[in-house]
């Protein structure tokens, strides 16, 4: 189950079960209230017929657990009967107050009390198995459609990857006989071959979207290889990587896109007179800096689709937000118009 699915049949699943289990729980109160107010009736009921054949006996008559004070007294004669230290005691004729061992009481509302929790339990493990199974018949439609979609759009990028192979390896043929003015024409053929795959690449993260398998992972040698790409793609661009910690453990193949996404931007959006990309690991943290235009919403960066430009798609930062959060990596932007950018990834 992917992690979108995981999500939806969270919520369906929550929403069914939470709403079932307060309704079980409010219904086990009002049942407990109900028959506790019929036990106290029952008592005294019972009390009652205890004054009964005390009268009738001329107070003579015992009864276990039964007893009575003669006195004055300005309880109400219908209330029911109150508990008082070890007794429950009721008023009856402004004469008598009848007195019962609480024990006796007691026992029968600890059975109810019981009674009402294991039904309630019952209940709400019932509803639990019930939730679950309408949570997966609930997602099974969305599920199913979700699937075909990627099926089609999984067998459309891996056939536009053939002719962007074709395209790249057939420029580099061309520059070995090109002039100046082709070389430029042919760089930019180049560059959009570069673009399209990488849009490639996302789609094939998003479409094996699964839980991201974590290892060790040698991070300078990824770094060194994007690096390599990005000065032939854009030769002007002058890059620094400092030395630092050399394994992270985190999985390759969505660190690899991550680094990738961001050096994309960084050197689309470099400094046109003297651009310097700096890469550099420190305090368990990846920092990539660009002295380029800078950033004017830096807290939209991550939302699908929001670029500041006509360049772009607005999908690249989105997917390293999402690879960052999927691999509990912490990902931080510190930009200002006109002073450059620093992403920085903390592993």
């Amino acid at each position: 189950m992917r992690n979108y699915e995981k999500r939806s049949f969270y919520k369906i699943f929550l929403g069914y079960f939470i709403s079932a289990s307060l309704f079980i729980l409010l219904l086990g109160f009002l049942y407990n209230e109900q028959h506790k107010t019929l036990i106290m009736q029952k008592v005294a009921m019972n009390m009652h017929q205890y004054v009964t054949k005390l009268k009738q006996t001329d107070f003579a008559h015992t009864q276990d657990g039964y007893s009575y004070d003669a006195v004055v007294c300005v309880e109400v004669e219908n209330q029911l009967p109150q508990k008082r230290d070890d007794v429950y005691y009721k008023a009856f004729s402004n004469q008598f107050i009848i007195n019962i061992d609480a024990k006796l009481v007691d026992k029968q509302l600890n059975k109810l009390s019981k009674f009402t929790i294991f039904i309630q339990i019952l209940m709400i493990s019932i509803f639990f198995i019930i939730s679950y199974v309408l949570a997966k018949k609930s997602i099974k439609p969305m599920v199913e459609m979700i699937s075909h979609l990627d099926l089609f759009i999984s067998d459309l990028i891996h056939d536009i990857n053939t002719p962007i192979s074709s395209i790249i390896v057939n420029s580099s043929m061309l520059k070995r006989n090109a002039n100046e003015s082709q070389l430029k024409k042919i760089d930019r053929i180049e560059e959009s071959a570069h673009i399209i795959s990488a849009l490639y690449e996302n789609l094939e993260i998003v479409l094996n979207e699964t839980t991201l398998k974590k290892e060790d992972i040698e991070l300078k040698s990824i770094i060194l290889t994007k690096i390599d790409m990005y000065k032939n793609l854009y030769p002007n661009i002058k890059f620094e990587c400092k030395e630092g910690e050399k394994n992270v453990f985190t999985n390759n193949n969505a660190i690899a896109r991550i680094i990738d996404n961001i050096l994309s931007n960084a050197c689309k959006y470099s400094n046109d007179d003297n651009p310097i990309i700096q890469v550099y690991f420190k305090d368990n943290t990846l920092h990539i800096k660009d002295n380029g235009k800078g950033i004017k919403y830096p807290h939209k960066v991550f939302q699908r689709k929001y670029k500041e430009n006509e360049s772009g798609h607005g999908v690249g930062m989105h997917i390293v937000h999402r690879l960052c959060v999927e691999l509990s990596h912490e990902i931080k932007i510190d930009s200002q118009e006109e002073n450059g950018t620093t992403i920085s990834i903390k592993f």
